[in-house]
Order: C-alpha cells, then structure tokens, then sequence
C-alpha cells in the first residue's frame, strides 16, 4: 500500500510549500502567499476531489482505505460527513511522503484561519488532525507535540525565515511530548495545537491524513 502510494503519478510538492509532497490535494493549497484565495487553484481542488479520493483508494485495494475504516468507525458513532464548498465536495485523505532529510516544522492548523472566507470555520468546536502511519523511517519522524495554543502575534515572531508555514525550532519551547510512531498507527490530536515531525533521519514516512472538524450536536466533518 505505502509502497504504491509513493510510486503514484500525481506525487509532487504542495503548491505553496514546495518542501512537503503529496498524492492528493489540501485545500491550503488553494491560497496565494497573501492568504488570498487563487480561484483556479480552488476550482481545480474541488474537480479533481472524488477522482483523487478513488485513486488512492485504488492504491489500496485489494484492502479497505485505513481513512474509509476509521470514517466508517466514527459515522457509526457519531455521524460524519465531508465538508462542502458551495454544496462541492472537498477532498478528504491526503497522502503525505516525508522523504529522508525531511521534517515538518512546528505549526498548527486552524481553518478559520487558513480558510477565513470558508463559514464551516466558525461552525467548529475543535479541530482534530487524524494521522495514520503506512510506513515509519528506522531512525527519526517522531511526532513533536506542544501544549501551546500560539496566537498568530506568536507564530509571527516565532516564524521561520524560509517557510511559508513553519516556526523556527531554536524559537519555540521544547516540545511536551515526543511520540515514536510505527506503521498501522492512528493518532488523532487537537490541529490547533502547535506539532511537528522530526526529521527523517534513515527511511522515508508514508502516511494518510485528514482533518475532523467537531460540531456540537451535529455530525463530525472531515476534509483536507
């Protein structure tokens, strides 16, 4: 499974953060470095949402997606429905490749934010990142969790000088917790919280993602 996803066509850099791939599209990607939203991006986030879900579901096969088990898992227990953009899907499930020599810098995700002109942002409770680990490198890519909810005055003065989402980690406190992962892991944490990954020291990491919004008394949302 890890394996085909990584030999998939449509693996490349997200658009504005050239330093992290994909098989896939986040709809981060649909905003311009001013935070503006680029309509053709947008358009083609929301046209290629359904056939991207299916390939890497064919990626898949002859199994069940790990995200379609744990979306069946919690529509069973909670209810659970795909965000909409003007009544269009949005994709859910990206696929993530962390090459060796890489890492994710500390951040956190915060969709009225990063989507300021998307109203689902204000209809959330929380903001829960699920991860699912298809392959793990031997050495390094351990999960950085803080106890921090920066405001964006803090992630300005802590930002990285060549990053477009990143903090600069000679700024930031050590992290709370550092998690060791290994592959057939799910672990869910609060988005809004700042996180990281350490760098790949030997291996690559392959994994499936999505966000799930919380919605008091209403079904769970998820997209990417």
């Amino acid at each position: 499974m890890a394996r085909r996803l990584a030999a998939h066509p449509s693996l490349s850099a997200y658009r504005n953060t050239p330093e992290l791939v994909r098989v896939g599209e986040s709809h981060y990607e649909t905003h311009d470095a001013d935070g503006s939203t680029n309509g053709h991006a947008l358009a083609e986030y929301l046209r290629n949402a359904d056939p991207l879900m299916e390939q890497i579901r064919a990626c898949c096969a002859p199994y069940v997606s790990p995200l379609d088990a744990l979306w069946q898992a919690l529509d069973a227990l909670y209810g659970l429905e795909r965000a909409h953009i003007d009544d269009r899907p949005m994709f859910a499930g990206v696929c993530r490749v962390f090459p060796e020599g890489s890492e994710l810098l500390p951040h956190n995700d915060r969709l009225i934010r990063d989507a300021p002109g998307l109203g689902l942002g204000r209809e959330l409770d929380a903001q829960l990142a699920a991860n699912i680990y298809l392959r793990v490198p031997e050495k390094g890519g351990e999960l950085q969790l803080w106890d921090l909810w920066p405001d964006e005055a803090q992630l300005t003065a802590w930002r990285a000088s060549d990053s477009e989402y990143g903090t600069d980690r000679a700024l930031v406190p050590p992290p709370a917790c550092v998690l060791p992962i290994t592959a057939g892991d799910l672990v869910l944490i609060d988005a809004t919280k700042l996180h990281a990954v350490s760098r790949q020291e030997r291996g690559a990491r392959i994994g499936l993602s999505c966000f799930l919004g919380v919605r008091r008394g209403r079904p769970l949302v998820c997209w990417s």
